[in-house]
């Protein structure tokens, strides 16, 4: 109103000014905390996390939230890396509420899609609720929202049923835009993967639909890994730059091989680029999706050809993120691909003023959330990920992060194990050391720190661990909470 606004208007603007810093930082302060030594990717990890907190909107306190990615509303796969940031920084009231919103928008017949016939939802969500678990343990509001996960499960083993009677067991149906309804290898591989956490969740809370669920989730990664090594045998194969010549798979069963070969006559361009089906929507969501292990040859060629022949820097040509190439570089242990792919996508994809993220690098869709908590989780992986009951620490860091007056520090961040405390000191008078300390009883096995010399010289001594030359890193094999490594160098 008028007289509202004229109120407001009187308001001194240094004290408006200072009473909104202090309600950010307080935000802030109210996460765990990331210090790195790095400014402007310190900068936008603070940024991004108020970025993703300014546009997951809906009433208080209790409320379902909506994660929205950007513009658009909340979908599956796309909020799933905004909410599991909430749980990697601690802001664990808000990814519960924003899986409440998947909750509260379920069909009927349990089907969960929210946008433009994803049909993808269903087996995302499911996926994420089961990661929200993992970092929680929140049994109040699996029991809260049990009815509706097994429904959405329930959903999933029924169309399986229906389109599966071609024999291949598998679903069919639209990932993203492309109006591409096949037995997609991204919809299997999420489906899969939603219905195996949840025959986890299950397990872990002893209930008796645990059994069923998982031998349907096992069957169902049967029927995909046939299918894909079915399609191995028969897509083309194609010449790598070392001269050798790698198989490749097709983004659906249907197709012959890659679309970018153009076996079928087509007209196909997509989001700027021709390239869509093949490395962001792509076959690479078999590995993601835990249908074939990181290390797998077929993982590996998988990955070689879609980062040599349909990436430039180790990047695809459009939303980046949805590509699964440096999640894989993370799970290899392969710093050097993950930094050029993480640099060369947030140096085209961020705007330089707001630190918020385009959808596409041709500039479309502004403040796109779903890019932005993509390079958050990649940061996230890069500083911490968990791998079995192994925790790596700073697996993927650049070496100049750990030069002399450098610091990294970690405080209270979540993972599968709990709240994580590290730090680690850049090089001085020829020593690195870092300390890293799990709080709780779910700490894990087995802690790896990895701390690559600034000058890529190896050490002549190493307390603390079992050290690895080849990766740079000190495993602590059997982990009681706390642990200090200090690696000398002559």
């Amino acid at each position: 109103s008028r007289t509202r606004a004229e109120r407001l208007g009187e308001r001194p603007f240094d004290e408006v000014f200072e009473n909104c810093k202090a309600y950010w930082k307080g935000r802030l302060a109210a996460a765990a905390q990331v210090c790195l030594p790095e400014k402007r990717i310190d900068e936008m990890v603070h940024a991004g996390l108020l970025h993703l907190d300014l546009n997951t909107i809906g009433e208080g306190p209790d409320k379902p939230l909506a994660a929205k990615a950007g513009v658009y509303s909340p979908i599956g796969t796309e909020s799933a890396p905004i909410i599991q940031f909430y749980c990697s920084m601690g802001w664990t009231d808000l990814a519960r509420r924003s899986l409440d919103y998947f909750m509260a928008t379920q069909q009927d017949n349990g089907q969960i899609m929210n946008y433009y016939g994803y049909t993808i939802e269903t087996g995302a969500v499911l996926w994420c609720a089961g990661e929200y678990f993992r970092y929680t343990r929140d049994t109040a509001w699996i029991e809260r929202v049990r009815p509706r996960l097994l429904k959405a499960c329930e959903f999933l083993t029924e169309w399986r049923a229906r389109d599966g009677k071609d024999g291949s067991g598998m679903i069919s149906g639209k990932v993203a835009d492309p109006e591409d309804s096949y037995h997609q290898f991204m919809l299997n591989a999420y489906g899969y993967l939603g219905m195996s956490r949840m025959a986890e969740v299950m397990e872990a809370l002893g209930k008796p639909e645990a059994e069923r669920l998982r031998a349907e989730a096992d069957d169902w990664r049967r029927s995909i890994r046939k299918a894909a090594l079915d399609s191995w045998a028969t897509s083309p194969v194609v010449p790598l730059g070392d001269g050798t010549w790698c198989p490749t798979l097709p983004p659906w069963t249907e197709a012959p091989g890659p679309r970018l070969l153009y076996q079928k006559p087509e007209k196909f361009r997509s989001h700027g680029t021709f390239t869509v089906p093949d490395a962001g929507l792509s076959p690479a969501y078999l590995v993601f999706g835990e249908v074939f292990g990181p290390e797998e040859p077929l993982s590996r060629m998988l990955m070689t050809y879609i980062g040599e022949l349909m990436c430039q820097g180790n990047t695809g040509f459009s939303q980046p993120y949805y590509g699964r190439l440096n999640w894989w570089w993370l799970q290899t242990g392969r710093p050097g691909p993950f930094l050029d792919a993480y640099y060369t996508a947030v140096s085209a994809h961020a705007d330089r003023e707001t630190y918020s993220f385009w959808e596409h690098f041709y500039r479309l869709s502004s403040h796109k959330t779903h890019e932005e908590a993509g390079f958050l989780m990649e940061t996230r992986w890069m500083l911490y990920q968990e791998r079995g009951d192994t925790l790596n620490i700073f697996r993927t860091i650049p070496r100049s992060w750990l030069e002399a007056g450098k610091r990294i520090v970690l405080k209270d961040v979540r993972s599968y194990f709990g709240s994580v405390d590290a730090v680690a000191e850049g090089i001085r008078e020829g020593r690195l050391e870092a300390v890293v300390s799990c709080a709780g009883e779910r700490k894990p096995r087995c802690v790896a720190v990895r701390l690559p010399h600034p000058g890529n010289r190896r050490p002549s001594k190493v307390s603390g661990g079992r050290y690895v030359p080849e990766t740079e890193t000190v495993v602590i094999d059997d982990f009681g909470g706390q642990a200090r490594v200090v690696l000398e160098f002559e």
